[in-house]
């Protein structure tokens, strides 16, 4: 079955990319999900400006005052608040740990080899080794005081670094929040392409079902009405990227979350334009579909692959996140299934090379140049379709 539309369709793009844009600005469901990435991102930023800060433990000492000492300078060099606790005796500890008023509490005598970490199930791991280390450091100057090594030799050696640090490069001090940033666009840009995918793919289905796209295709061909779809669901995403991203600066600016990068504009930018590049790539692929099938129960089968391999590039652009220069890293940021997501963070981290963006550019523009007319090809075939489920391969000769 086809329908011949008139030969002055070719702008007719227009108007379908301007309806489905403001259909969908309207819906309920555009409204939902940016209040859902607001409140993402507030609860995110949030926890970064108040409910950060180094590890801190509380420790309980019964007749270890030295031990003490050494414990919470130990971990003010580490970057860690311990406060010391002096208690009386062990009914006294055992009260404190099962109150939850401290940590964990030091029994016995290091020197005698009594000496104990009590608490209430496991101790934790950076209280555990900070008393291990200050216990082992009580040791040695025992016995060196007891050798008669001279006590400001003994001085020399404990507050000595023996090992200092060379770098090849100066560290980046925005490091820390260029990570943030780039966690943040992450998660934002995985929201984006697989919403605003999955709105091509309904939009398509809403339309195939309910026989409009019969009455659409009397006046506009296949390829264009997909093209028109695909450009407004994209229009809104872009829209709603710039409304996110306007107000995670805002709220990240007043709370003091983030020390933002000087470049963070230029972050801002990278991200829109790898969100178009990667909706660009997806949103074909979801248009087609949603062309396979005609009946909303039908979609989540059909969409599966394309799910599978953006939640893959979600995870591959996380790690990138953590060691932006690892294999894994450089590979996810130049596959174009992966790019738009990867590319971005190794940008914002400074890690990405030119030749590397480059090349990334040139495979994913290059490859959404192919896929676009074989995804037409293959909407053209089967948009007009219904009953079950059509197979590509039926979709692409029925397009020729």
């Amino acid at each position: 079955m086809s329908l011949e539309p008139a030969a002055t369709d070719r702008g007719m793009w227009r108007v379908v990319a301007s309806r489905d844009f403001w259909v969908r600005l309207h819906d309920k469901g555009f409204v939902i999900s940016t209040a859902i990435t607001l409140t993402v991102l507030t609860v995110f930023i949030l926890i970064r400006a108040y409910g950060g800060g180094p590890d801190s433990f509380t420790l309980g000492v019964v007749g270890n005052d030295e031990l003490g000492r050494r414990v919470a300078a130990l971990g003010d060099r580490s970057g860690l608040d311990v406060t010391v606790v002096r208690l009386d005796d062990e009914g006294a500890a055992d009260r404190a740990l099962r109150d939850g008023e401290v940590d964990g509490v030091v029994l016995g005598d290091v020197d005698q080899g009594t000496a104990s970490l009590r608490v209430l199930r496991d101790p934790p791991d950076l209280l555990d080794q900070l008393v291990q280390g200050a216990a082992i450091g009580l040791r040695l100057d025992t016995v060196l005081d007891e050798a008669d090594v001279p006590e400001a030799t003994i001085e020399e050696l404990n507050d000595r670094h023996p090992v200092t640090t060379s770098r090849i490069e100066r560290p980046d001090p925005d490091r820390d929040a260029k990570a943030a940033v780039a966690f943040a666009i992450v998660l934002i840009m995985y929201g984006q392409l697989f919403g605003y995918g999955v709105w091509v793919a309904t939009g398509v289905i809403e339309e195939k079902s309910s026989r409009v796209v019969e009455i659409l295709l009397s006046a506009i061909r296949a390829r264009q009405l997909m093209a028109g779809k695909i450009l407004g669901i994209g229009a809104l995403g872009l829209l709603q990227l710039l409304l996110i991203a306007a107000f995670a600066v805002t709220l990240a600016n007043v709370t003091g979350a983030i020390d933002l990068p000087a470049d963070s504009l230029s972050a801002a930018a990278i991200t829109l334009g790898w969100f178009i590049l990667g909706f660009a790539f997806y949103a074909s692929t979801f248009a087609v579909a949603g062309a396979l099938v005609s009946r909303m129960e039908e979609l989540q089968n059909a969409i599966v692959p394309i799910n599978l391999l953006v939640f893959a590039s979600f995870f591959l652009s996380i790690s990138a996140v953590q060691d932006p220069d690892s294999t894994m890293a450089v590979v996810a940021s130049l596959l174009p299934i992966s790019s738009a997501l990867a590319m971005p963070v190794r940008m914002v981290l400074g890690a990405a090379t030119p030749w590397e963006i480059a090349l990334s550019l040139a495979i994913i523009i290059g490859c959404t140049v192919l896929l676009i007319p074989l995804a037409g090809r293959v909407y053209a075939g089967a948009i007009l379709r219904t009953g079950s489920k059509v197979r590509i391969r039926d979709a692409w000769r029925a397009a020729e």
